[in-house]
């Protein structure tokens, strides 16, 4: 009996509606990263599969080749699934919604421009990062991820009403297509008491979509309290320090990924297996499969996981001089701890570590 948690390889309409999805985000963003040709992997591009250990000098002990069928599953390997959590937890805050901007919102009238670069921490040295296309499945301590990964990006904000003020951008993983899209909402519960002690306290809610993947579907929701307070320097200019903590929600499906990606299964259908020379020309892990339809049964995906949360402290500020502005923020996400026990292979615990966030933005308020 075969493992309940495999499912088919989804259909056309599936891949239909990725690939719609993706080019949509490329719209959206404005560039041709990966219009036209064949799509190029970066170092920091997600490749899933390599969070199954081969270092042995052994292939990827998920899979089973026979001439006739390929099948995977966990096995003895109940680490899996945690492997696949942790790297989730980290890369959400990595890509979780950039909030750096005081309580006080712009005003029914105003219209902010920033761009955005942001550097998160992550643990690099432990193995679930090895799920990234930079590492080397069979000698991953070879390679490995940068200690900070970098995000650029840009955002657009509008104050609609007081107290209302909304914001949407976009974010880019450096050295990846990896995108998120992202939005926010914010309601000033308390602000324009300039004269007066009291801080400025406003509520925000934001989300921020991965796009530029087929390996996982990742979404980052947040919900976080800030205040703030500014102050004017010599009339000219307006200085206001902000304190927060955000409740981050990460949510994360994995997409269909093929355990052997150095077989494609329609050429290996396709060869003629009484032909020496066509199969010789096959890498060595399918050369057996030649002429059989064995080898689309390598798509596998990960088991559904519960939600995972992690706590985002941050304080920052933001200096404005005429319609010029730049903001600073530094962030603290202690390490996560959030545990799913329902996966087949049994628990599945994030044992990410504790990651730090620098961010700078400037911009044009208008």
């Amino acid at each position: 009996m075969g493992c309940r948690w495999l499912r088919p390889v989804p259909g056309p309409a599936w891949r239909s509606r990725s690939r719609s999805r993706s080019q949509l985000a490329r719209g959206l963003i404005g560039l041709s990263l990966l219009i036209g040709g064949v799509a190029h992997a970066d170092r920091n591009d997600l490749r899933l599969i390599n969070l199954c250990d081969t270092s042995q000098g052994r292939g990827c002990a998920w899979v089973t080749q026979t001439p006739t069928r390929t099948t995977v599953a966990f096995g003895s390997d109940t680490a899996a699934n945690t492997r696949f959590r942790s790297l989730m937890s980290e890369l959400g805050v990595v890509i979780a919604p950039r909030l750096q901007t005081p309580a006080d919102t712009l005003g029914w009238a105003g219209f902010q421009l920033s761009a955005d670069l942001d550097v998160t921490q992550i643990s690099n040295g432990k193995s679930f990062w090895n799920g990234i296309e930079g590492v080397q499945p069979a000698n991953p301590s070879s390679t490995r991820p940068a200690s900070w990964l970098t995000t650029v990006g840009g955002f657009v904000r509008k104050g609609i009403v007081p107290p209302l003020e909304l914001g949407v951008g976009a974010v880019n993983v450096l050295q990846s297509g990896l995108w998120a899209l992202q939005g926010y909402v914010k309601v000033a519960v308390q602000e324009g008491f300039h004269d007066m002690p009291l801080p400025s306290l406003a509520l925000r809610a934001g989300f921020s979509d991965l796009v530029g993947t087929d390996q996982v579907t990742l979404r980052v929701y947040s919900l976080d309290v800030v205040i703030s307070k500014a102050f004017s320097i010599a009339g000219t200019a307006r200085f206001e320090p902000f304190l927060g903590w955000d409740a981050l929600l990460i949510s994360a499906k994995s997409g269909v990924i093929d355990a052997t990606p150095e077989c494609d299964a329609a050429t290996v259908q396709k060869t003629n297996a009484a032909n020496a020379s066509a199969v010789s020309a096959l890498p060595k892990s399918c050369q057996a499969q030649a002429g059989t339809s064995a080898d689309f049964g390598a798509n596998f995906t990960f088991p559904g996981q519960s939600l995972i949360t992690r706590n985002r402290w941050f304080g920052g500020a933001k200096l404005k001089l005429w319609n010029l502005f730049l903001a600073g923020q530094f962030a603290v996400i202690p390490a996560g701890g959030s545990r799913d026990g329902s996966t087949p292979m049994g628990a599945a615990n994030d044992q990410s570590g504790t990651q730090k966030t620098v961010s700078m933005s400037v911009g044009l308020d208008l």
